[in-house]
Protein backbone atom coordinates (compact mmCIF):
# COMPACT_ATOMS: atom_id res chain seq x y z
CA UNK A 1 0.00 0.00 0.00
CA UNK A 2 1.42 3.47 -0.66
CA UNK A 3 0.80 5.88 2.82
CA UNK A 4 -1.08 9.00 0.88
CA UNK A 5 -1.93 12.09 2.21
CA UNK A 6 -4.53 14.26 0.09
CA UNK A 7 -3.94 18.23 0.94
CA UNK A 8 -7.25 19.37 -0.39
CA UNK A 9 -9.26 22.62 0.40
CA UNK A 10 -12.20 22.01 -2.13
CA UNK A 11 -14.32 19.67 -0.04
CA UNK A 12 -16.20 18.76 -4.05
CA UNK A 13 -12.75 18.85 -5.38
CA UNK A 14 -11.34 16.25 -2.38
CA UNK A 15 -14.43 14.45 -2.74
CA UNK A 16 -14.21 13.61 -6.50
CA UNK A 17 -10.66 12.84 -5.70
CA UNK A 18 -11.09 10.35 -3.79
CA UNK A 19 -13.87 8.52 -5.53
CA UNK A 20 -11.67 8.52 -8.68
CA UNK A 21 -8.82 6.63 -6.35
CA UNK A 22 -11.43 4.35 -4.88
CA UNK A 23 -11.95 2.97 -8.42
CA UNK A 24 -8.41 3.30 -10.29
CA UNK A 25 -6.20 2.52 -7.07
CA UNK A 26 -6.67 0.15 -4.86
CA UNK A 27 -3.25 0.39 -3.07
CA UNK A 28 -3.54 3.98 -2.44
CA UNK A 29 -3.57 4.15 1.59
CA UNK A 30 -5.30 7.47 2.26
CA UNK A 31 -3.92 7.83 5.69
CA UNK A 32 -4.72 11.25 6.06
CA UNK A 33 -6.45 14.50 5.23
CA UNK A 34 -5.55 18.62 5.57
CA UNK A 35 -7.44 21.55 4.00
CA UNK A 36 -5.05 24.38 5.30
CA UNK A 37 -1.25 25.17 5.42
CA UNK A 38 -0.61 24.75 9.30
CA UNK A 39 -2.57 21.30 9.29
CA UNK A 40 -0.76 19.92 6.09
CA UNK A 41 2.52 20.52 7.81
CA UNK A 42 2.29 18.60 11.03
CA UNK A 43 0.69 15.95 9.31
CA UNK A 44 3.00 14.91 6.82
CA UNK A 45 5.54 15.75 8.79
CA UNK A 46 3.99 13.16 11.78
CA UNK A 47 2.62 10.56 9.28
CA UNK A 48 5.09 10.92 7.11
CA UNK A 49 3.53 9.81 3.47
CA UNK A 50 5.07 8.35 1.11
CA UNK A 51 2.84 10.44 -1.53
CA UNK A 52 1.17 13.66 -1.12
CA UNK A 53 -1.33 14.87 -3.46
CA UNK A 54 -1.52 18.87 -2.97
CA UNK A 55 -3.44 21.28 -4.17
CA UNK A 56 -1.48 24.75 -4.40
CA UNK A 57 -4.25 27.35 -2.99
CA UNK A 58 -4.96 26.13 0.78
CA UNK A 59 -6.13 27.60 3.86
CA UNK A 60 -3.64 30.11 5.12
CA UNK A 61 -1.42 29.96 2.29
CA UNK A 62 -0.38 28.05 -0.26
CA UNK A 63 1.52 24.92 -1.28
CA UNK A 64 4.73 25.99 -1.56
CA UNK A 65 4.65 26.99 1.87
CA UNK A 66 3.83 23.85 2.89
CA UNK A 67 6.72 22.00 1.09
CA UNK A 68 9.26 24.92 2.91
CA UNK A 69 8.27 23.76 6.03
CA UNK A 70 8.14 20.36 5.54
CA UNK A 71 11.09 17.39 5.93
CA UNK A 72 13.34 17.29 2.99
CA UNK A 73 13.31 14.22 1.09
CA UNK A 74 10.81 11.63 2.99
CA UNK A 75 7.83 11.96 0.37
CA UNK A 76 6.92 12.81 -3.14
CA UNK A 77 4.42 15.46 -4.42
CA UNK A 78 1.74 15.31 -7.39
CA UNK A 79 -0.01 18.67 -7.54
CA UNK A 80 -3.37 18.82 -7.87
CA UNK A 81 -4.70 22.02 -8.93
CA UNK A 82 -6.55 24.53 -11.29
CA UNK A 83 -3.68 27.10 -12.19
CA UNK A 84 -1.28 25.96 -14.72
CA UNK A 85 0.97 29.24 -14.07
CA UNK A 86 1.98 27.65 -11.29
CA UNK A 87 4.55 24.42 -13.09
CA UNK A 88 7.17 26.57 -13.48
CA UNK A 89 7.43 27.48 -9.50
CA UNK A 90 6.29 23.87 -8.24
CA UNK A 91 9.52 22.31 -10.74
CA UNK A 92 11.68 23.88 -8.18
CA UNK A 93 10.50 21.46 -5.76
CA UNK A 94 10.87 17.44 -5.44
CA UNK A 95 8.00 16.77 -7.56
CA UNK A 96 6.50 13.97 -9.37
CA UNK A 97 3.83 15.60 -11.21
CA UNK A 98 1.22 18.31 -11.81
CA UNK A 99 -2.21 17.53 -12.53
CA UNK A 100 -4.65 20.67 -13.90
CA UNK A 101 -8.53 20.10 -12.39
CA UNK A 102 -10.83 19.20 -13.59
CA UNK A 103 -8.74 15.98 -13.20
CA UNK A 104 -9.04 13.50 -15.97
CA UNK A 105 -9.55 10.03 -14.55
CA UNK A 106 -6.91 8.84 -17.11
CA UNK A 107 -4.31 10.97 -16.86
CA UNK A 108 -4.74 10.30 -12.88
CA UNK A 109 -4.24 6.52 -13.58
CA UNK A 110 -1.09 7.15 -15.75
CA UNK A 111 0.36 9.13 -13.35
CA UNK A 112 -0.48 7.03 -10.49
CA UNK A 113 0.88 4.12 -12.81
CA UNK A 114 4.46 6.06 -13.05
CA UNK A 115 4.33 6.64 -9.65
CA UNK A 116 4.68 3.21 -8.57
CA UNK A 117 7.17 2.37 -11.08
CA UNK A 118 9.30 4.35 -9.64
CA UNK A 119 8.41 3.18 -6.26
CA UNK A 120 9.54 -0.35 -7.06
CA UNK A 121 12.63 0.15 -8.39
CA UNK A 122 13.26 2.28 -5.35
CA UNK A 123 14.65 5.21 -7.33
CA UNK A 124 14.74 8.61 -6.15
CA UNK A 125 12.40 11.07 -7.23
CA UNK A 126 14.89 13.60 -7.31
CA UNK A 127 16.69 11.71 -10.06
CA UNK A 128 14.35 10.64 -11.93
CA UNK A 129 11.45 12.99 -12.64
CA UNK A 130 12.71 16.99 -11.47
CA UNK A 131 13.68 19.34 -13.55
CA UNK A 132 16.63 21.11 -12.61
CA UNK A 133 16.57 24.71 -11.68
CA UNK A 134 17.84 26.00 -14.63
CA UNK A 135 15.48 24.80 -16.94
CA UNK A 136 12.75 26.38 -14.83
CA UNK A 137 14.46 29.74 -14.72
CA UNK A 138 12.09 32.21 -16.63
CA UNK A 139 13.19 35.90 -17.90
CA UNK A 140 10.58 38.21 -16.72
CA UNK A 141 7.19 38.27 -18.94
CA UNK A 142 8.25 34.89 -20.71
CA UNK A 143 6.03 32.57 -21.31
CA UNK A 144 6.33 28.73 -20.64
CA UNK A 145 4.11 25.88 -21.54
CA UNK A 146 4.46 22.49 -18.91
CA UNK A 147 4.05 19.55 -21.44
CA UNK A 148 3.79 15.91 -20.06
CA UNK A 149 4.52 12.65 -21.78
CA UNK A 150 4.07 9.16 -20.51
CA UNK A 151 8.44 9.13 -19.55
CA UNK A 152 8.70 13.33 -19.73
CA UNK A 153 8.31 16.35 -18.55
CA UNK A 154 9.23 19.46 -20.34
CA UNK A 155 9.20 23.03 -20.21
CA UNK A 156 9.22 24.64 -23.07
CA UNK A 157 8.70 28.77 -24.25
CA UNK A 158 5.92 28.98 -26.09
CA UNK A 159 7.46 31.47 -28.43
CA UNK A 160 9.94 28.12 -29.81
CA UNK A 161 6.41 26.47 -30.72
CA UNK A 162 6.06 26.51 -34.43
CA UNK A 163 3.04 24.36 -34.99
CA UNK A 164 0.89 21.69 -33.26
CA UNK A 165 -0.82 19.32 -35.50
CA UNK A 166 -3.33 16.66 -34.70
CA UNK A 167 -3.58 12.87 -34.74
CA UNK A 168 -6.95 11.64 -32.95
CA UNK A 169 -6.80 12.48 -29.62
CA UNK A 170 -3.21 13.19 -29.40
CA UNK A 171 -1.01 16.24 -30.43
CA UNK A 172 2.38 16.80 -32.26
CA UNK A 173 4.38 20.20 -30.79
CA UNK A 174 6.67 20.94 -32.96
CA UNK A 175 9.60 23.29 -31.65
CA UNK A 176 12.66 24.51 -33.13
CA UNK A 177 14.61 21.92 -31.50
CA UNK A 178 12.17 19.02 -31.05
CA UNK A 179 8.51 17.02 -31.47
CA UNK A 180 6.62 16.30 -28.63
CA UNK A 181 3.74 13.70 -28.32
CA UNK A 182 1.21 14.74 -26.00
CA UNK A 183 -1.82 13.05 -24.96
CA UNK A 184 -3.93 16.01 -25.35
CA UNK A 185 -6.43 16.83 -28.46
CA UNK A 186 -5.56 20.12 -30.25
CA UNK A 187 -8.53 22.05 -29.37
CA UNK A 188 -7.15 21.60 -26.03
CA UNK A 189 -4.05 23.22 -26.97
CA UNK A 190 -6.09 25.78 -29.27
CA UNK A 191 -8.04 26.87 -25.93
CA UNK A 192 -4.50 27.50 -23.81
CA UNK A 193 -1.89 29.32 -26.40
CA UNK A 194 -2.61 33.10 -27.13
CA UNK A 195 -5.16 33.38 -29.88
CA UNK A 196 -3.12 36.39 -31.23
CA UNK A 197 -0.36 34.25 -31.91
CA UNK A 198 -1.83 30.90 -32.91
CA UNK A 199 -3.93 30.38 -35.43
CA UNK A 200 -6.42 27.42 -35.89
CA UNK A 201 -5.76 27.11 -40.17
CA UNK A 202 -6.92 23.63 -40.65
CA UNK A 203 -8.96 20.95 -38.63
CA UNK A 204 -5.50 19.18 -37.89
CA UNK A 205 -3.38 22.21 -37.23
CA UNK A 206 -2.52 25.30 -35.08
CA UNK A 207 0.31 27.36 -36.40
CA UNK A 208 2.64 30.23 -34.77
CA UNK A 209 2.00 33.16 -36.83
CA UNK A 210 5.40 34.75 -36.79
CA UNK A 211 6.51 31.06 -38.21
CA UNK A 212 4.58 31.59 -41.27
CA UNK A 213 6.69 32.24 -44.60
CA UNK A 214 4.01 32.50 -47.16
CA UNK A 215 0.87 30.75 -48.67
CA UNK A 216 0.75 29.62 -52.37
CA UNK A 217 -3.00 29.70 -54.33
CA UNK A 218 -3.72 25.91 -53.55
CA UNK A 219 -4.06 26.93 -49.96
CA UNK A 220 -0.82 25.27 -49.31
CA UNK A 221 1.34 27.18 -45.95
CA UNK A 222 5.17 27.43 -45.94
CA UNK A 223 6.58 28.23 -42.46
CA UNK A 224 10.47 29.19 -41.79
CA UNK A 225 11.68 25.60 -40.95
CA UNK A 226 10.28 24.76 -44.03
CA UNK A 227 7.47 22.63 -43.30
CA UNK A 228 4.12 22.65 -45.54
CA UNK A 229 0.78 22.94 -43.47
CA UNK A 230 -2.87 22.91 -45.46
CA UNK A 231 -5.27 26.02 -45.15
CA UNK A 232 -9.06 24.81 -45.07
CA UNK A 233 -10.89 27.08 -47.79
CA UNK A 234 -13.40 28.33 -45.06
CA UNK A 235 -9.99 29.35 -42.84
CA UNK A 236 -7.89 31.30 -45.44
CA UNK A 237 -9.95 34.18 -45.63
CA UNK A 238 -9.62 34.43 -41.93
CA UNK A 239 -5.79 33.80 -41.87
CA UNK A 240 -4.70 36.32 -44.48
CA UNK A 241 -6.99 38.69 -42.67
CA UNK A 242 -5.01 38.23 -39.45
CA UNK A 243 -1.90 38.43 -41.46
CA UNK A 244 -2.43 41.51 -43.05
CA UNK A 245 -3.40 42.89 -39.50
Amino acid sequence: MIKTIIVEDEFNALSTLKKMLAIIAEDIDIVGESDNVEDAIQLINSVKPQLVLLDIELIGGNAFQVLEACDKGNFNVIFTTAYDQFAIKAFKFDTFDYLLKPIDIDELEDCLKRFRSFVHKNIPISESKKLSDTTVTTDVGEEKLLLKTSDNQYIINVNDIIRCQSDGSYTTIYTQEKQILISRNLKYYEGVLNSDLFFRVHQSHLVNLKYIKSINSNNILTLKDHSEVPVSTRKKASLQKVLKS
